[in-house]
């Protein structure tokens, strides 16, 4: 089997070198033409690193288990990247699971984690009775992060600036003149949902009515949906603020199957923009949130736990506005 050793002699560096770009460590400063040899040198000798030793040597696997509901989903893309990539600074690697999968792969999941088979893991609950199926097979096993959305257990919640993301689309349908705004929310009862419910509220000040808000799950069907209980209870509205954007493209859907114009007969803003948005007939626009650094802190978390059994983070960039073509000033009547 190759070694470090070996491939550092052949390209001409330490051992150091070879392990910190095998690695990925953005803080090496090595010349382009000294890392290009380095990876030239490692993909002649077909090197790869033996997980199996470090883990002996370690009592650790090297894995970490992330689990979500709806892996298509492309908010979930961009939070597994991020996790990737810090996964693979530690070098750890991560076991994907869907926790919609149905009850035999989540048993058999829950088997692998609680016999000891990774090394932590992050979960994206969602109120659903899967997440408590997976969650009890490690408490007390292994450290276990939440994102977004808290349990009863002993676990480390990791979450987005909710509040602000909400307050800040609802601000700016409000700063364009719109008086009659509805809000599409996420699922009732979670925590990311009470954030943004109440950075909506906030923006709404004394206009808030309850009976402006619909919940809807994470995808486009029960966006069309929501929208369509919203606008059959208030026809009048002239601006919709989804919590999330996969929503928002089923939003877009019933809108337009009701023969109504975005953003002439109805503004629509979305919260967390994906590389899909901008590329819709009407780009939305939307409020971008650290996805990415939410899955970097989250395996960080796993890896290194506070000493605590419980904890709250959250991510402190700011989300931000951005905008295209979904939004405008309410038609004058």
């Amino acid at each position: 089997m190759v070694t470090m050793a070996e491939i550092a002699k052949k390209a001409g560096v330490s051992p150091a070198v070879v392990s910190r770009v095998i690695n990925n460590d953005r803080a090496l400063r090595i010349g382009k033409e000294t890392r290009a040899r380095v990876e030239a040198v490692i993909r002649e000798l077909n090197y790869a690193p033996n997980v199996v030793a470090q883990s002996l040597a370690s009592s650790k696997s090297g894995l970490i288990a992330v689990v979500v509901h709806d892996i298509a989903n492309p908010v979930y893309g961009e939070i597994l990247r991020g996790a990737q990539e810090q996964a693979n600074k530690l070098n750890k690697a991560i076991i994907l699971g869907d926790a919609s999968a149905g009850m035999v792969s989540n048993t058999r999941l829950a088997r692998m984690i609680g016999g000891g088979g990774v090394d932590g893991l992050v979960l994206q609950a969602a109120g659903a009775f899967s997440d408590e199926i997976i969650a009890s097979a490690v408490r007390q096993e292994v450290p276990v992060v939440l994102l977004q959305a808290g349990m009863n257990i002993d676990a480390h919640l990791v979450h987005l600036p909710d509040h602000e993301a909400a307050e800040l689309a609802t601000q700016h349908i409000i700063d364009l003149g719109h008086k009659r705004i509805g809000c599409l929310a996420t699922q009732q009862g979670l925590t990311f949902t009470d954030q943004r419910l109440a950075g909506w509220r906030q923006a709404m000040g004394s206009h808030v009515n309850e009976d402006l808000v619909v919940y809807s799950a994470p995808h486009s069907d029960a966006g069309a949906e929501g929208t369509s209980e919203l606008l059959d209870r208030h026809p009048d509205l002239t601006a919709i603020v989804c919590f999330n954007v996969v929503s928002a493209v089923g939003a877009l859907r019933e809108i337009r199957a009701r023969g109504l114009n975005v953003p002439d007969d109805l503004s629509i803003i979305a919260i967390h923009d994906v590389k899909f948005a901008q590329d819709l007939s009407t780009p939305l626009s939307v409020v971008s949130t650290p996805l990415a650094e939410m899955g970097q802190l989250a395996v960080e978390t796993v890896c290194s736990p506070p000493e605590t059994s419980q904890s709250t983070t959250r991510v402190l960039t700011k989300p931000t506005l951005l905008l295209r073509n979904s939004t405008s000033k309410p038609r004058q009547v």
